[in-house]
């Protein structure tokens, strides 16, 4: 209520704090008077779409797929964000009534042709599709860094493409998808080095990395309304300042671990 009054009222406020939870909630209850702070440390790569995205697909790796986990990615923006989107959410609305209605719980390839050669509104190359892609997830063995990386890639870019000959539809778009392009780039060019890993280290290996990135969206922020981490508001003033997030733990944080000193020396 404090900024939304600032906003209203032309009072240049700031809210400073180090918790990314605090900003975020901030910022949802600021949408309810369609006012965008400017946030100084932009957006959390992973509650992005391509950084959803990505974790969805991370997580089949490994796992028996569930009706829960393939509605969750088929009804996701970017997949099948091209041309055929349109037929690609119908076809997911009537696999989802199958599924809802009579299962089964844990879908496979057969599973989706018999459903769609019962039909006659041509969804059979739509199920051949996720056939073919979600195919033998379950049954990685472990294996080198970089081919987790290869085949992740390769099934999101599949997914996100949908049936288009070619493409990877709006995944690597606009600046969350040029991010997200960043990191799978970069983890390919290190994963030559990174041993061999387990389905499930490769998930926890990735869900550690994209929740490192930050995107910086060219976006209109009000023009008064501001959050900013400890660093920034160092060289920056206002004429209102919030402090957020007091709690120990939180800000200041707890020290990091010494394997020398333990708290009550370095008190000293």
């Amino acid at each position: 209520m404090i900024l939304r009054e600032a906003a209203e009222s032309g009072t240049k406020a700031a809210l400073i704090t180090p918790d990314r939870s605090l900003t975020r909630q901030v910022t949802a209850a600021l949408d309810r008077w369609a006012i965008l702070p400017d946030d100084s440390a932009g957006r959390p790569l992973a509650l992005s779409a391509p950084g959803r995205f990505l974790r969805h697909t991370a997580a089949l790796l490994g796992q028996k797929l569930t009706a829960d986990s393939l509605l969750t990615l088929l009804k996701h923006p970017l997949t099948a964000s091209g041309p055929t989107r349109g037929p690609h959410l119908l076809l997911t609305r009537y696999l989802e009534l199958k599924l809802r209605k009579t299962g089964p719980a844990f879908p496979t390839g057969p599973d989706l042709l018999e459903w769609a050669a019962a039909r006659s509104d041509n969804a059979l190359p739509w199920a051949q599709f996720l056939a073919d892609s979600l195919q033998n997830l379950d049954q990685i063995p472990r294996r080198p860094l970089a081919e987790h990386v290869t085949q992740h890639r390769a099934l999101s870019e599949a997914m996100a493409r949908g049936l288009d000959p070619s493409g990877s539809g709006d995944l690597w778009n606009k600046a969350a998808g040029i991010e997200a392009l960043a990191l799978m780039e970069t983890l390919t060019a290190e994963a030559a080095h990174g041993g061999t890993f387990s389905s499930a280290e490769y998930r926890d290996l990735f869900e550690a990395l994209v929740n490192k990135g930050e995107v910086r969206e060219p976006v209109r922020a009000h023009p008064n309304i501001m959050i900013w981490g400890t660093l920034e508001a160092r060289v920056q003033g206002a004429d209102l300042v919030i402090l957020g997030g007091l709690n120990d733990g939180i800000w200041p944080k707890l020290p990091e671990p010494d394997p020398w000193l333990n708290r009550s020396m370095r008190k000293k």
